[in-house]
């Protein structure tokens, strides 16, 4: 039986808006080939999550980038076993060879936007053995592309599950942020807006102010630079 290890990298990047009194504009990217396959290596080890960690390492020429294991699925003539990966353009220090980093975007539950084309998609709710479980449904004809994308947006729904009980949002951070920041790619991966307040309370315990000041959004006041303080033994948000 072969048993693959899969790997879907979410890497958040930024582009400058055109209106430089704006933040910049955040997207969040994956890394695929030119076939629409995601790095993918067979199993050799016991340490699994160390084969994953290598090849992903080896891809974007670093090892900063949160790691886990999302779910298995059964195959014809195998197992494929996905980890999900979360990192910044900052950390992609590779040409990434045979790989290239395209958009990747979840609208209305229902549309995948991806290598700009959109794709439709449903969710299904299966009862197995007592256990509800969420099957994903697109509209693709394509078999391979079928695949990246289903595991791709099993993946996204992950970070999405998470992001307001775990520290997840901070793994697309950049070594040093701001407060608006957080907010905007809070916003982009849930899609739905929050209120801003509420939103900065929440999250600001989170955040260690630091010396360095944003000045690049020229008519604004700077905004203030902080980096991730992780609090032990707090409960999350």
């Amino acid at each position: 039986m072969q048993i693959n290890l899969v790997s879907c990298i979410f890497v958040l990047d930024s582009e400058k808006n055109v209106n430089i009194r704006k933040n910049d504009i955040k997207k969040i990217k994956v890394i695929i080939d030119d076939n629409n396959m995601l790095p993918i290596i067979s199993f050799n080890t016991k340490e699994i999550k160390d084969d994953v960690r290598n090849k992903i390492s080896n891809i974007i020429g670093s090892n900063i980038f949160h790691l886990e294991q999302v779910l298995s699925v059964g195959k014809d003539n195998g197992i494929d076993i996905i980890y999900l990966a979360i990192t910044n353009i900052e950390n992609i220090n590779n040409q990434l060879d045979k790989y290239k980093l395209v958009d990747f975007k979840v609208e209305n539950n229902n549309t995948i936007i991806f290598n700009n084309n959109s794709y439709q998609y449903k969710t299904i709710e299966k009862t197995n053995y007592n256990n509800i479980e969420y099957y994903h449904d697109i509209k693709v004809n394509d078999e391979v592309l079928k695949r990246t994308l289903m595991y791709l947006i099993t993946s996204y729904k992950r970070i999405r599950a998470n992001i307001d009980t775990t520290d997840i949002i901070f793994k697309f951070m950049p070594k040093t942020f701001t407060l608006e920041d957080i907010r905007i790619v809070y916003e982009l991966i849930k899609d739905s807006k929050v209120d801003k307040s509420n939103f900065r309370k929440k999250i600001v315990k989170y955040c260690e102010k630091i010396d360095s000041i944003n000045s690049n959004k020229t008519g604004y006041r700077p905004s203030q630079n902080y980096k991730f303080k992780p609090l032990k033994g707090d409960v999350w948000i």
